[in-house]
Order: C-alpha cells, then structure tokens, then sequence
C-alpha cells in the first residue's frame, strides 16, 4: 500500500524564489495578461523563453498546437463584426481577426510561463510550493498533505508508465488506482520542502497578485 497522506517535512534550504513564490507569479502573470499591458507581457515573455528555454517552450507549443489552431480558427470566424471580405459573406471579421491573435498572444504568454515554471522547478518543489499555498486555506486540516501527496504519486505513475499506445490504455491510465501500485515502485513516505511560508514571501506573493489585479482594473476603467 502507498501512503497518500503522509508527507515528511525536510528542513529546506533558503531560495531566492521559493516554488510557492513561482507559482504566484504564474497566477500574477495570468491575471496580467488580461489587462491593458497583458500583449506586450505575452510578447515580452515569449522571447524571454525562446532565448532561455527554447526546448521547454516548444515541446509545449507542439503539444497543444492543434488546441492553438482549433481555439484561432473559433475566435476568427465565430466573432461578429465588420466583414473584412465582404465578397465571401460575413466572416472573417475584422473584430474576428484582432481578437483571435490577441488571445493567440495571450495562451502562447501563458505557455511560455508555464515553460519557465516547469523549466526551474522539478515536481516536488511544485507539490511543495502547492502545499504551502494550500495549508494557510485549511487550517488545521490535513487535506493539502493528502492532495499534494496524491498529486506526487500521479507525476510518479505517469513517468514510470508505459506511453499510451490506443484509447483503451488512456482510459485504463486515467481510471488507475493510485493508491495500490507496488509494481511502479512508488515510495510510502514521500518527503518534501518545508511548507511554511515567510514574512517576505507573503509580501512578494500579495504584492505580485496587487499589482496584477490593479492592472487589471486599471485597463478596464482607461
């Protein structure tokens, strides 16, 4: 049987930007790139990633390529407005057009963050910047050890399984039972980071999400 519920707490060694700060700025980022300034954050953010983590960044951009193209074409030709060819009939409209590559802009900033999160944070150090995030919002509770233990034997049992060959091996990955896998080798007590966040990572982390939300806000007023 695997433990799913009981995590150790290992002292950590002080980070600069701990896992929990990464993915608050992942969610500042975000909400940013809704805002007013969000198309020069995506592009922005899509050269830093091509300059520092080029392969990261497009193995993702080939994994979901085929959504980027479904979501485009949607946007492009489901949006009302002004025809841009009126010869062909209504769509593509000009409305169409801006808003296709400006969400296109956006989920390819969103990748490229994700990309950089991923790149500069292995799955524990996410499971415990996870942990951290969540304990504040469960109190006593021990409902984040659990999820966050659970969410480790999951990055385990996809990388020890075998690539899914047809549908019927996606649907028996999906409905495995992760509670009862001897045969992967999954440990009985995973360990993590501490998870307590500190007074300056609180700070950064509220200070991130303000500015990101007043971004937002402010985009929405101007």
């Amino acid at each position: 049987m695997v433990s799913t519920g009981r995590v150790v707490h290992p002292v950590a060694q002080a980070a600069i930007f701990s896992p929990a700060l990464k993915l608050l700025a992942v969610l500042a980022t975000a909400i940013g790139l809704q805002s007013g300034v969000g198309l020069a954050l995506a592009i922005g953010l899509a050269l830093w990633t091509l300059l520092t983590h080029r392969a990261r960044f497009l193995l993702l951009l080939r994994r979901v390529r085929l959504l980027i193209l479904v979501l485009f074409v949607v946007t492009l030709l489901m949006t009302p407005g002004a025809a841009l060819f009126p010869a062909w009939g209504l769509y593509p409209t000009e409305e169409g057009v801006a808003l296709a590559i400006t969400q296109l802009l956006r989920l390819i900033g969103m990748l490229a963050a994700v990309s950089l999160l991923l790149d500069t944070t292995n799955d524990r150090e996410l499971a415990a910047g996870s942990l951290a995030l969540l304990q504040p919002l469960a109190g006593k509770h021990q409902w984040p050890e659990r999820a966050v233990a659970r969410l480790l034997l999951v990055f385990h049992y996809l990388e020890s399984s075998p690539k899914p060959r047809n549908l019927q091996d996606v649907l028996a990955l999906a409905g495995a039972d992760l509670s009862v896998a001897p045969e992967q080798g999954a440990p009985e007590i995973l360990e993590l980071d501490a998870a307590a966040l500190s007074g300056r990572e609180i700070a950064l982390g509220v200070l991130m999400l303000g500015g990101a939300v007043l971004g937002l806000l402010w985009g929405s007023v101007v």
